[in-house]
């Protein structure tokens, strides 16, 4: 990392009005001297590239910025700016409200051109954003529509499927609504019941480490003798193909999602045992070497739902598809390390973001993800209570709306590359999914987690069956 760092040019901002302020910013910075040009010329003003910094600052300060008149901005006032901002890089706040008018000043140097929207690196304003989501302002209304909504209904009349808005879905990684209240309940993972998961877990990891390290070839030419085959070297029609061999051959690169469902019904021991068992099923896959994900997923709203006061309140379709807001949570996703996102599972364990359960989404999302992957087998573990349900989608679509969808999702996972496996915790979901556990007991769910990691990574045929 501090190879790279030290190569300002390699990692310098394409645009090239930002690279040139990149650079001064790095060699004053450093305590160099700068002499080279860094604003370009204002006779013909470039497109409004550098805009975007104002939504990095208060909406005050970016208000007053627009309003005021531009004065003449030279390279000797960016030097000097940074210079006073150079001596206060050890303090975080200090150099932010130091930086913070020369910043603004840049903004309105290169503003007002007949270029409309910003991009940033192939990103709109939009997806900004959305990286920086605490940037966002709070509105009363829904937020704007997104830009591939339009994409989003062809796949959704492809799949049979509606919905009535997506203003309100939200899709975020578990930081987002972490809080340092959720830490404690991080000890609820470190239980008795852990001990027999840790066994579950080893246990995993032997099998996996078995299937990498050998495997016999039969009905060889010469190799070892097999005993069993000796019968052949008699009668009518001898065979000399009584031999077997040993190779190596190592598991397949592998990628496992488990999305776990956040609903309210999912909630108290079975929520527990699902967290500690993807606790334990993460850390041994990536001592496995397999990459992992693990993405949960709910409703935004309960009994006070916008989405039906808005349906109810204007002249709409008597079934207008979907009518709640969806919330998929990011835990962890493949690059990252287990000991960086783990904190996070104490959202898992929080009562508060589940509402409802919209399993045909998720599923979709989740393949989504998966199927970028580059490892060559994929496989997608849901974990759930049952059958998807929203009260309000099923009052004005009826119950097996989502049910339906979610079969024509299974269907269309079930045709890709991603094995697909599901374990349904209390409830039976084995009408929905080919392969599926049911387990009554909240600790028999890592049982049966590691038994399906076990069986789809070694490429065992899974049978229904219910411990």
């Amino acid at each position: 990392m501090a190879s790279n760092l030290m190569r300002a040019d390699a990692i310098a901002p394409t645009d090239h009005a930002m690279a040139s302020l990149y650079q001064a910013s790095r060699a004053i910075f450093a305590g160099q001297h700068y002499r080279a040009p860094i604003l370009e010329t204002i006779t013909n003003k470039p497109p409004n590239r550098l805009a975007w910094l104002t939504t990095l600052l208060p909406t005050s300060k970016a208000d007053n910025g627009r309003h005021a008149a531009q004065a003449l901005l030279l390279d000797d006032d960016v030097v000097a700016a940074l210079t006073t901002a150079s001596q206060h890089l050890a303090q975080g706040h200090a150099f932010a409200e130091t930086v913070a008018p020369i910043v603004q000043r840049i903004a309105n140097y290169y503003a007002d051109t007949p270029h409309g929207q910003i991009t940033l690196h192939g990103n709109s304003r939009r997806g900004a954003e959305q990286e920086h989501p605490e940037a966002k302002l709070t509105t009363a209304g829904p937020p704007p529509q997104p830009a591939d909504d339009e994409q989003a209904e062809r796949t959704d009349r492809q799949q049979g499927y509606a919905v009535y808005s997506r203003a309100w879905d939200e899709q975020q990684p578990a930081s987002y609504w972490y809080r340092s209240t959720d830490a404690p309940a991080l000890k609820q993972l470190d239980t008795p019941d852990r001990r027999r998961i840790r066994q579950l877990a080893h246990r995993l990891q032997r099998r996996l480490m078995a299937a990498q390290l050998r495997h016999w070839s039969f009905d060889q030419d010469e190799g070892r003798l097999d005993s069993r085959r000796l019968a052949r070297l008699i009668g009518d029609r001898p065979s000399q193909r009584v031999f077997r061999v040993e190779r190596e051959a190592p598991v397949p690169e592998a990628c496992v999602t488990l999305l776990v469902d956040q609903s309210g019904s999912m909630r108290g021991e079975r929520r527990r045992m699902a967290a500690i068992a993807i606790d334990l099923a993460v850390h041994t896959l990536e001592l496995c070497k397999i990459r992992c994900e693990v993405l949960g997923f709910t409703t935004r709203f309960n009994a006070d739902n916008p989405l039906v006061h808005q349906w109810q309140a204007t002249p709409t379709p008597k079934a207008p598809g979907r009518l709640n807001a969806i919330r998929h949570i990011i835990y962890k996703t493949p690059e990252q390390p287990w000991r960086r996102a783990r904190q996070h599972l104490g959202l898992l364990l929080r009562e508060e973001p589940g509402h409802e359960n919209i399993d045909g989404e998720a599923l979709y999302w989740a393949a989504k993800r998966l199927a970028r992957q580059p490892q060559p087998r994929k496989v997608l573990i849901m974990l759930s209570d049952g059958a998807p349900y929203d009260k309000a989608t099923a009052q004005a679509n009826g119950r097996e709306f989502l049910e339906q969808h979610l079969r024509r999702i299974i269907q269309e996972v079930e045709r890709s590359p991603i094995s697909l496996a599901a374990i349904g915790t209390g409830q039976d979901v084995a009408r929905f999914y080919r392969q599926a556990l049911t387990v009554r007991r909240p600790e028999a769910v890592a049982e049966s987690l590691f038994e399906q990691l076990g069986d789809l990574l070694t490429n065992v045929e899974i049978n229904e069956r219910e411990p």
